[in-house]
């Protein structure tokens, strides 16, 4: 695992990142490269992917990331450094940091014409004038950098970086999100994600 400077750095780098899209999102500047990413996705659509896409719904929802939250808390207890398992409290970061970013910018999500959702099954809703960023994409990137830094195989970080392009995929895919929701959500979830490392490589080293 890196160290804490380095942690530290990515962290200030996807909050200036976050920063810079959503002052863009304000100046509407990113009207145009959201309409057409999303033209552009829909444009391959059909009932497998529509059946791909909506699946991972479920899987971003409030109460499953909770959920899946709470066992990477009780992995780290059990088997990583005394206090470890306090890093996968830091979702409420992305959690109530995209709520509160939702409350304050107005950036409505896609019009009906461009949405393929079918449902939000599980969901907890709570209304928000805009879409920015996306709670889903900023909760599943979180949830899969400190599963990452908990299970380190290449392969399990292999799937983990995939899960995190799927989600970005369907939440555009589906109308749920323009691109530029979704590129907020990326960098919310890695400055807390790399937050969340910073703190188990501080646990850690306590513990040497």
């Amino acid at each position: 695992m890196p160290g804490l400077r380095p942690l530290a750095l990515v962290t200030a780098a996807s909050l200036a990142v976050l920063a810079g899209v959503a002052i863009a999102v304000v100046a509407r500047v990113t009207v145009s490269g959201d309409l057409a990413t999303t033209i552009a996705l829909q444009s391959v659509a059909s009932d497998p992917l529509d059946l791909l896409a909506n699946a991972n719904t479920v899987v971003g929802q409030a109460v499953v990331t909770a959920a899946l939250g709470a066992a990477l808390a009780l992995v780290a207890w059990r088997r990583d450094a005394p206090w470890a398992w306090l890093a996968a409290g830091l979702l409420a970061v992305p959690a109530f940091g995209a709520l509160a970013l939702k409350l304050a910018i107005f950036h409505p999500s896609p019009p009906h014409e461009f949405v393929r959702a079918w449902g939000n099954p599980l969901g907890v809703n709570v209304a928000t004038a805009g879409g920015f960023p996306s709670g889903h994409v900023a909760r599943v990137t979180f949830l899969a950098i400190l599963a990452a830094g908990l299970f380190p195989a290449a392969l399990v970080r292999v799937a983990l970086g995939l899960l995190v392009a799927y989600t970005f995929w369907a939440r555009i895919y589906i109308g749920d999100h323009w691109l530029s929701d979704a590129i907020g959500g990326l960098a919310l979830g890695i400055a807390s994600g790399w937050l969340a490392l910073a703190w188990l490589a501080f646990a850690r080293g306590r513990a040497r």
